[in-house]
């Protein structure tokens, strides 16, 4: 996993303030050694430890390697660094994706709702589906509403009930809302 090895890389001192430099400013082992206080061959071991992390490219230039931090890598939120990069994740959504298409197919026939799901998951899967027939923030009376939620399953008092329970619908006054 990419982004573990990029953590990995700088969870070390040494590694992060030499990421930090290089962030700054372009630079070669013996600059960066200069002004970290560090051996070149420590500063050597813990670039190749961000090269090999993928957070630091190399370049040449006359009898110099020089060194930068990726402006790409260095621009993201560890948020995107995990997600982004984790290829088991993307497939795990995916495959819950078709999934959950295979389970709304399973409840629905021609546009109505053969029955409500048990399970609370599928159960909320449906209500999401259901409520996607509501504009949000559109204001609607609760005759136009039951008159919509009928055409998609006979109980329509129940439907309003399970789709305010999961939050997709706001009910005040006899007016009802798509949150």
């Amino acid at each position: 996993m990419r982004a573990l090895m990029m953590l990995k890389a700088l969870a070390d001192e040494s590694r992060l303030e030499i990421f930090k430099l290089l962030l700054d400013r372009d630079a070669y082992i013996e600059v960066i050694s200069e002004r970290l206080k560090l051996s070149p061959s420590t500063v050597s071991f813990h670039v190749k430890k961000l090269c090999d992390a993928g957070l630091v490219s190399s370049r040449r230039d006359q009898y110099y390697t020089i060194f930068s931090a990726i402006p790409k890598i260095a621009e993201l939120r560890i948020k995107d660094m995990i997600l982004g990069f984790d290829s088991t994740f993307q497939e795990q959504e995916k495959t819950e994706l078709v999934y959950k298409d295979k389970v709304l197919k399973s409840f629905f026939k021609y546009g109505r709702l053969i029955k409500i799901p048990v399970q609370k998951k599928k159960r909320q899967w449906v209500m999401e589906r259901i409520a996607n027939n509501f504009i949000p923030n559109k204001n609607y009376s609760m005759t136009t509403a039951t008159k919509l939620l009928t055409e998609i399953y006979e109980d329509a008092g129940l439907l309003l009930k399970e789709l305010q329970s999961f939050g997709y619908l706001n009910i005040n006054n006899g007016i009802i809302t798509r949150k």
